[in-house]
């Protein structure tokens, strides 16, 4: 009898508190704190606009979030895109303030949802905004100018020069430094193989009046000189002169710092680094941030001579 009355009591319980309980999920459905289901504020979706050169109202250190996030992985440590942040930041206002260049390509919030997921996305962006925040308003100078912040993704062991690369007597900043923490890097060292066929046809496609035969398609390529890092500056293809990195477009090369080869039949195509090779290399970077160096000094190694400031 006991037992019943027991049973009894604690249903009547359970419908007289049933409206509360359900009155309280819904409640805690409705203004839930977790940021995981929050839905996009104004700011978040500010950068779904594209940016213009004339935009007198546009945020600089908003439109930079898609920018960094466009550039650099944000698993990477953290100094290392505080750095990726100041270079962003030079490269953008130096494109507002010429008003002719284009603005680097930013990455909308609407994009790194889809590209990370809801999760991802909540931890990168707290990542961009500290990185955005620890360095506000920085930008890189030269002899009191915006530097032409050229980055790469990995180095074939050393930056390059900008007189080498580039016949760029105005960018002393750009010199080669050495950089053998990129040697480590999975992007360091690539090789692939053509078959003589296809190697022909795209040196064909780069100089249509190439005049040779599958034989002897590696005769007609010359390579005519190196920079002290190993890059390829100048390549002859039959007649025809061009750079090494024109070439390395022709043949979408990871990198201008290649060599070439017939093995077995078959063109070897070995390239070092992933890039251009001028300035900060990212992968060296993020290493460098792993031994201690803060974003100032990465900045200061790899742009020889430079200051960071704020700007304006």
């Amino acid at each position: 009898m006991k037992e019943k009355i027991k049973t009894f009591l604690a249903i009547c319980v359970l419908v007289l508190t049933m409206p509360y309980i359900i009155t309280l999920l819904f409640q805690q459905n409705d203004t839930s704190p977790d940021s995981k289901h929050a839905p996009l504020s104004a700011k978040d979706t500010a950068l779904q606009q594209p940016a213009s050169t004339d935009d007198p109202n546009m945020d600089i250190e908003e439109y930079l979030e898609g920018v960094i996030a466009n550039e650099i992985p944000l698993d990477f440590h953290l100094e290392a895109i505080k750095a990726q942040a100041v270079i962003a930041r030079t490269t953008l206002t130096s494109a507002l303030e010429s008003g002719t260049e284009e603005l680097p390509a930013s990455m909308s919030r609407e994009e790194m949802l889809t590209l990370w997921g809801q999760d991802g996305f909540e931890t990168n962006y707290r990542v961009l905004e500290t990185a955005i925040e620890s360095t506000r308003g920085e930008v890189i100078t030269y002899d009191g100018s915006r530097i032409l912040a050229a980055y790469h993704a990995v180095s074939a062991g050393a930056t390059r020069s900008a007189i080498d690369a580039l016949g760029n007597e105005k960018a002393p900043y750009l010199s080669t430094v050495e950089s053998d923490l990129d040697i480590p890097s999975p992007d360091y060292l690539n090789v692939t193989f053509l078959d003589k066929k296809d190697f022909l046809h795209k040196l064909q496609d780069a100089c249509p009046g190439l005049k040779t035969t599958e034989d002897k398609v590696l005769d007609a390529v010359s390579i005519d000189g190196r920079d002290e890092s190993g890059y390829v500056t100048q390549v002859t293809l039959g007649e025809t002169t061009m750079s090494g990195e024109n070439f390395r477009e022709c043949l979408n090369l990871n990198s201008a710092c290649f060599s070439l080869k017939e093995v077995e039949g078959r063109i070897r195509i070995v390239t070092k680094g992933l890039g251009h090779g001028l300035g900060l290399s990212q992968y060296g970077a993020n290493e460098m941030a792993k031994e201690g160096m803060d974003y100032r000094e990465i900045l200061n190694y790899y742009y020889q001579g430079i200051a960071i400031q704020k700007d304006g």
